[in-house]
């Protein structure tokens, strides 16, 4: 079984692969026709995984994201703050110096950059419809409560992600493929982790070694992890 990073190009073929997977874990009928509605949700959501060389496949029958998960650095996001504030005083102060004829030009920048955002959110919107219908904002909460925990008893913190495991046409061969990305991309000994979409998810993570994570006061989660 060959596993093959996923490029851009190939995102179409993938994101339909993952529509029609996700379509038929919900419904057996109409599975095309409710995956068309999905398509575009999962368009983007690949787009930016594949740009991020997070995504794999194999023979674009299977998907599958392994991001390396390194512990979080609080001082990370000082630089961006710290632009943004010098950025905002350094325009707040060209405003309130500026003339009639600079004061029309940055109106003007700001009508045609609500326009693009208009276009933006159009192209978005068919999109984020089915993402929010798909949210599950207390497991969502749950799920990242007991990985946390989980995180903290391991060396460094480090683990690797495992999601958006999708195959169409469902067979048993996609225990063996997630089997074979897993292997090829992780190292050898690493922590992995991930959040299964349904019970039958929790099977297939089960037997590659995975277990469920419990939040602080124990309550049981769709979360996994290993060792």
């Amino acid at each position: 079984m060959r596993i093959d990073k996923a490029h851009l190009r190939d995102t179409p073929a993938l994101a339909w692969t993952a529509a029609q997977a996700f379509a038929a874990e919900s419904t057996q009928t109409n599975v095309r026709r409710r995956a068309r509605g999905l398509y575009l949700m999962h368009l983007y959501s690949l787009a930016l995984l594949t740009y991020g060389g997070r995504l794999w496949h194999w023979e674009k029958k299977a998907i599958i994201a392994i991001e390396h998960k390194k512990p979080p650095v609080r001082w990370r996001w000082l630089a961006p703050t710290g632009l943004c504030a010098v950025a905002t005083i350094a325009l707040t102060v060209w405003i309130s110096t500026a003339d009639r004829e600079g004061l029309q030009i940055l109106l003007a920048i700001m009508k045609a950059g609500g326009g693009v955002l208009v276009i933006v959110l159009l192209l978005l919107f068919p999109a984020v419809v089915p993402a929010l219908w798909e949210l599950h904002p207390q497991r969502s909460a749950q799920n990242a409560d007991a990985i946390r925990q989980w995180r903290r008893e391991l060396p460094r913190r480090e683990a690797y992600k495992v999601s958006y495991l999708a195959m169409y046409p469902q067979t048993h061969e996609g225990l063996t493929f997630a089997r074979a990305a897993i292997g090829q991309v992780v190292p050898a000994g690493a922590s992995l982790y991930t959040e299964a979409r349904s019970n039958s998810h929790k099977t297939i993570y089960a037997r590659r070694g995975f277990h469920q994570l419990a939040t602080a006061d124990g309550t049981p989660t769709m979360a996994m992890g290993t060792r």
